[in-house]
């Protein structure tokens, strides 16, 4: 027959190691007689039917920490860990005494596995486990899900058949047809502290032989449903539940809400109810105060949406307000948008069509006033919906503000969400209509009348700038200088030079460069939209 050795030697990950401190705690003290899993931060959000179980074992003395507030849930176990569990498991003679072992690599003087000479010494002399070969045990490699229920079996008194090809595939049906391998886990898989923490759990019940079956069936949270007050919660079970010893808990994230619990007669149901409505937010239910194993899954969780309003929302003194309309160009479907080829100064099409920088879209603002008087307010909005993603499309900043772009022609709903200054969160909606007339330029402005350049310079300069020109689209959108240049491709703002004084000549290119020679002295600079609109402004040269 196969030894032990043969299956514990198989898959030499290196894994992380225990510390000496952790593990050299002696049993049966006072300090380990009164951990439980609240001493370890790595098991305050665990599942309750795992942590149940921990503290079963710590209650038994088979497991400990790694540090004296860590346990380790997550960690992939060594032979020596394994070894230590499974004679205190099952209970094997042990000589704490014992400071040196027939291997050669297990040594008192290794800190990370001295620990363990005593019960490696003990689960070898009891044939549970053996080493890797005759002179090695190699304390420090890992145990998969196989080799733990294996040994688990061998412990049990159960024959385990090792010769079919794959090895560990009895092991793995007899281990979970007795209800103790790791779930979900294949054989050659690495079995961590979590997987040897529920596995031993099991086969302790099965040593101890208990003589009364649970309390009650294993019951499992189904639902939690508020009502439409948001101050109760329906809280419903797939079996009668021990309402003597049940508790229910109401977390909003990971804060505890305070609630009275009332049963239903058949002990399948309970009412949660708060103190006041329940506000917006992700909530969590979970059953506790009843043992590991009668409970099958020990929560459940819903999320109270935020009310929607249109328009406006008033808390306290401030009022939350929105236009209830607005108006965009089709910038995508009509084409505008391809004429952006990010050549000779031009936006690219990828800005042009991300409402977020885009001069084609529309900032959405929300205001907030306060007995009537507007406040200023930094960026709120956490997101933009649109009933419709194919007519509108919508951004949000890095500084939470809303914008959208029209795609095509219709109209659609947007849904905002913000934070309001109380910090509660808050709907509010507005309607957007993408209209079928194309964008351009309504209005132009010079705001430098005179500009004044020098030859010593540079004979060229650009005319967007000079002229401190705001270009107006037919949809109240400002473009300032070099925005104009970046957006001229649907503005379509040209130039043109008169009453040139002096030798030589002026020419502006396309993108608004304009280009000097010989002795010009003066000229007029003139920018014209299609529909006549002109401003002008008077250059000098010296």
């Amino acid at each position: 027959m196969k030894k032990i050795v043969a299956l514990l030697a198989t898959g030499t990950m290196a894994v992380s190691f225990y510390t000496g401190a952790a593990l050299t705690q002696p049993v049966g003290t006072s300090f380990a007689a009164t951990l439980t899993a609240e001493s370890f931060k790595d098991l305050q959000n665990v599942d309750p039917a795992l942590k149940a179980k921990v503290d079963a074992m710590l209650a038994a003395n088979i497991f400990e920490g790694v540090s004296s507030d860590t346990f380790g849930i997550d960690q992939n176990m060594t032979r020596a860990q394994f070894a230590k569990v499974a004679v205190l498991l099952y209970k094997l003679p042990l000589d704490t005494s014992v400071t040196a072992s027939g291997f050669s690599d297990v040594r008192a003087e290794d800190p990370a596995n001295g620990w363990a000479i005593p019960y490696v010494e003990a689960a070898r002399k009891a044939g549970l486990i053996d080493g890797v070969t005759d002179t090695t045990f190699a304390p420090g490699e890992q145990v998969t899900a196989g080799q733990l229920d294996t040994i688990l079996l061998r412990g049990l008194g159960k024959s385990v058949n090792t010769t079919g090809a794959v090895w560990y595939a009895d092991a793995v049906k007899q281990a979970g047809e007795l209800g103790f391998h790791p779930a979900g886990k294949a054989g050659d898989a690495a079995a961590n502290r979590a997987d040897l923490v529920t596995s031993s759990y099991t086969v302790k019940q099965l040593v101890d032989k208990p003589v009364t079956p649970p309390v009650a069936a294993p019951v499992s949270v189904v639902s939690a449903q508020p009502a439409s007050d948001n101050l109760k919660v329906q809280v419903t079970f797939d079996a009668a539940v021990d309402t003597a010893k049940a508790t229910l808990s109401l977390n909003k994230g990971t804060a505890a809400v305070s609630v009275e619990t009332q049963w239903s007669a058949d002990k399948k149901t309970a009412t949660l109810t708060a103190g006041s409505a329940l506000t917006a937010g992700d909530y969590t239910v979970t059953l506790g105060g009843l043992e590991a194993s009668q409970i099958k899954k020990a929560t459940a969780a819903f999320t109270i949406q935020p009310s929607v309003s249109f328009g406006s929302v008033t808390i306290g003194n401030l009022t939350y307000s929105i236009p209830q309309a607005y108006e965009l160009a089709n910038v995508v479907d009509s084409g505008v948008t391809e004429a952006a080829t990010g050549a000779n100064g031009l936006e690219t099409r990828a800005n042009a069509e991300d409402p977020t920088v885009s001069k084609l879209a529309k900032e959405i603002k929300i205001k907030l006033t306060s007995g009537g008087d507007e406040v200023a307010t930094p960026g709120i909005i956490q997101s933009v919906v649109s009933s419709d993603a194919s007519i509108v499309k919508t951004g949000v900043s890095a500084d939470h503000r809303g914008y959208a772009l029209g795609l095509k022609t219709g109209t659609a709903t947007l849904t905002l969400t913000f934070q309001a200054a109380n910090g509660d969160t808050k709907v509010i909606q507005t309607t957007v209509t993408v209209k079928g007339d194309r964008v351009a330029a309504a209005t132009v402005k010079a705001e430098d009348s005179t500009y004044k350049h020098t030859l010593s310079g540079s004979t060229y300069f650009d005319a967007f700038e000079a002229m401190g020109l705001t270009v107006t689209d037919n949809y109240g959108t400002k473009y300032e200088k070099g925005e104009i240049k970046k957006y001229n491709f649907v503005l379509g703002t040209m130039f043109t030079v008169t009453a040139v004084e002096g030798g030589g000549s002026v020419t502006v290119s396309q993108d608004g460069t304009v280009t000097l020679t010989g002795t010009v002295t003066s000229f007029e600079l003139n920018a014209i939209l299609f529909n006549g609109e002109r401003a002008t402004t008077y250059v000098t040269v010296n």
